[in-house]
């Protein structure tokens, strides 16, 4: 008995103390205390605590502290007073912990709140803190969190970049002190909804590092996975995660925009440090496109680096969003002109510099892809270099170079483009000139410089050199009556109903100025051969042209007359020349040495005494007439020749030239002589 009544006794002592200590608490105003909390909070921080609302705690086996409308001052060089501020907060707090000077938070309930992360000019966080901030209080060890309604935003003060994050809901969890943080998080981004979910290091890992990660979510239409860990999560160095990312289609955040309708898929190994990154071991696909190799991110003194060190099985540049721009009657302009006004939006290229190598198995741009392919491109200061594009184009070989600085206003543009061996469809068909001439081989050599305001302002202001040859092929029947009109069936001897047939072309055009003078036109049919000369007025798009043909048919030499090419580009007109019509073969050799073809009016040359006229013979006069444009006089150059270049061109010139030849020694013994040098007299045509 006397035990039951000493326990009965101690019981209700318990309960009396208890009722005590709860009329006790309940009675307290703990609003008072809330310049002690505001003095210890400036003591330990250096900042200032504002508790507008009430302090309010309920009574229970686990006490819940709930403040409202509280404050927490900003940095003094901050763009805004307060650093944090919320509408509410609940914290249930475990009472025993406490007795050994530990704060475990069982549960902790955050809404309405805004936080304001901001950096200064010199890159200082308004997170670390000032004077009295050498304080050191223990950590709450906080076992679960729920957050609705939190807006954390972020500006860079050496750079001005601002970001926001729209927390809807954040839920986290840990099972005990030191163990990972398991969290589900909805928010929303850039006008992007953000969604994630996995875990991540402890409260103290989050400044004392390393952090681990292991996150998968969502950024709009970007699903993402991190696996790895921050060393130094304070400062968001040391990074060592695996990262990839995928989206099914167009890509943006913000104003920031990937190039090209995707879909798109990255992985690789990113780590850094010190505004250093790198992606290593990246492989994706942007579109049809992959890719694999290093990608390097650097901030740079003056603006980032980027840098890439990429191979890809295929390449088309449409998946990144640049279409190939075509000229032609189906893609031209539609003010009658032949080269297209538009103007072209060149952005200054200065917000950041970049090392490109880039190679491909095939790489398309344009109707014809380039096969074992490869670009190295470099930006520095607004200037673009692009050191070369090379690769193979059908049987043929291709490659180009150039160079934009964007900075200047207009911008000027150098461009190098050279294709050898290659079918010329593809290369007409890339310039938009598609149906106008086949053939095996051609080769192009182009050097072009002038601003980069429109096509029309290009050409118009352009200076350099365009070579264009090709062998054996078909012209285009339409193409053959526009250009050579009364002609036509001169030229068309041994075609159809579709073609001429051709043996070769070459053309050589130097530009100054707008200004494109004929440096040699020959085009040699089994019908005639074409000898060309003149300008053409890029800025007007005005032809001056002169044709000058020697049949090959006898029945049709009456054909044979001169002609004017003159109109414009889109419009060109055919006339016959005024001064006189082709009668016989000394007469068309008489004015081969005579006229000004390729730029000089004395510089007819000869072949010498070579029978190899190689592959292209049309070439093989241009450039032997050029090589001996000084060696004689166009006389003695006609009378010491030896008809080697018809013989090159074509050997039914040949023939004719013999049969012609026996009826015209009649006429006189210089007429012969000239005759018979009938192919060094257009061979003279080629001179300097």
């Amino acid at each position: 008995m006397r035990l039951k009544t000493i326990l009965a006794g101690l019981v209700m002592l318990a309960v009396g103390l208890a009722a005590t200590l709860v009329a006790i608490v309940k009675s307290t105003d703990f609003n008072a205390y809330k310049d002690l909390i505001a003095s210890q909070v400036k003591a330990a921080t250096g900042r200032d605590l504002v508790l507008a609302g009430n302090v309010e705690l309920g009574i229970s086996l686990t006490p819940t502290l709930t403040v409202s409308q509280v404050t927490f001052r900003n940095a003094e060089w901050g763009t805004e007073p307060a650093m944090f501020k919320f509408d509410r907060l609940a914290a249930e707090i475990e009472l025993m912990p406490l007795l050994s000077n530990e704060i475990v938070i069982k549960r902790l309930i955050l809404s309405d709140a805004d936080v304001l992360l901001e950096t200064n000019a010199e890159g200082v966080g308004n997170w670390v803190m000032g004077a009295g901030g050498s304080g050191s209080a223990p950590l709450p060890h906080v076992a679960d969190v729920l957050v609705d309604r939190l807006s954390i935003r972020y500006r860079d003060g050496e750079t001005g970049i601002a970001r926001r994050v729209d927390i809807d809901n954040l839920a986290a969890q840990t099972a005990a002190v030191g163990a990972p943080i398991t969290l589900s998080l909805r928010a929303a981004m850039a006008g992007e909804q953000l969604t994630a979910e996995g875990q991540i290091g402890a409260l103290r890992q989050f400044t004392q590092g390393p952090l681990p990660l292991d996150l998968k979510g969502n950024v709009g239409a970007v699903a993402f996975t991190v696996n790895g860990q921050i060393a130094d999560p304070a400062h968001f160095e040391g990074i060592d995660v695996d990262l990839s990312l995928i989206s099914t289609g167009a890509v943006a955040f913000g104003d920031v925009k990937l190039p090209g309708a995707g879909p798109y898929r990255i992985a690789g190994h990113l780590t850094g440090a010190k505004g250093h990154y790198k992606l290593a071991a990246a492989s994706g696909r942007v579109g049809g496109s992959d890719f694999t190799g290093d990608m390097e991110y650097s901030l740079g003194e003056k603006r980032p680096l980027i840098g890439l060190r990429l191979a890809s099985t295929k390449l088309d540049s449409k998946d990144f969003g640049m279409e190939p721009v075509l000229s032609g009657p189906d893609n031209g302009p539609k003010d009658g002109r032949a080269f297209s006004g538009e103007l072209w939006v060149v952005p200054k290229l200065d917000m950041l510099d970049a090392d490109v190598l880039w190679t491909a198995q095939e790489f398309a741009h344009g109707p014809y892809p380039l096969k074992s392919a490869g670009i190295e491109l470099h930006l520095r200061d607004g200037k673009l270099d692009l050191t070369n594009v090379t690769g193979n184009l059908v049987d043929g070989r291709f490659s180009a170079a150039g160079s934009l600085d964007s900075m200047q206003s207009p911008p000027p543009l150098v461009a190098r483009v050279r294709a050898d061996d290659v079918a010329a469809v593809p290369l007409l068909e890339t310039m938009g000139l598609d149906g106008v001439l086949q053939a095996k081989n051609a080769n192009l050599e182009v050097e072009l410089s002038g601003p980069a305001q429109s096509l029309r302002a290009l050409l118009a202001g352009a200076n350099g050199n365009v070579l264009f040859e090709t062998g054996s092929g078909r012209l285009q029947n339409n193409i053959v009556r526009l250009l050579f009109a009364d002609l036509f069936s001169l030229i068309a001897v041994g075609g159809n109903g579709d073609a001429a047939l051709v043996n070769c072309l070459v053309t050589r055009f130097d530009i100054k100025n707008g200004i494109a003078q004929s440096r040699g036109i020959v085009l040699d049919t089994p019908g005639a051969t074409v000898l060309g000369s003149g300008d053409i007025d890029l800025r007007a798009e005005q032809l001056d042209l002169h044709l000058d043909t020697q049949s090959k048919q006898i029945n049709l030499a009456n054909l044979a007359v001169p002609m004017n090419v003159g109109g414009t580009l889109s419009k060109p007109s055919v006339t016959p020349d005024a001064i006189g019509t082709v009668e016989n073969t000394a007469g068309f050799a008489t004015r081969a040495a005579n006229f000004a073809t390729f730029g000089a009016l004395s510089a007819v040359t000869g072949l010498g005494g070579s029978n190899d006229l190689g592959p292209n013979p049309c070439r093989s006069a241009l450039d032997a007439g050029v090589k001996a444009g000084s060696s004689a006089t166009p006389g003695e150059k006609i009378i010491d020749g030896s008809g080697k270049v018809i013989e090159g061109v074509g050997e039914g010139a040949g023939q004719v030239i013999e049969g012609v030849g026996d009826g015209a020694k009649k006429i006189g013994k210089e007429t012969s002589k000239a005759l018979d040098s009938i192919g060094d007299g257009i061979n003279d045509l080629f001179g300097n």
